[in-house]
């Protein structure tokens, strides 16, 4: 069994050699490019659907329209 001071050391060395890993990853990653957020292709859509919601409701509005029988 390893004495205290031996695990105490070893503990260290282990947190210290993880922390510099953890900055150093941190550092790598911030020093790559960052590409610009994707336009989704949703706005597109999103734009077409308020003229297809007022063509159907001017749809639906002559079908009552018939059915009334005007």
């Amino acid at each position: 069994m390893l004495s205290w001071w031996v695990r105490w050391l070893l503990i260290a060395t282990v947190g210290l050699s993880a922390s510099m890993y953890a900055m150093d990853t941190v550092r790598v990653a911030s020093t790559l490019p960052v590409p610009p957020p994707i336009q989704p292709k949703e706005a597109k859509a999103n734009e077409k659907k308020p003229a297809n919601a007022v063509a159907k409701a001017s749809q639906m509005d002559k079908v009552a329209d018939a059915l009334e029988g005007h």
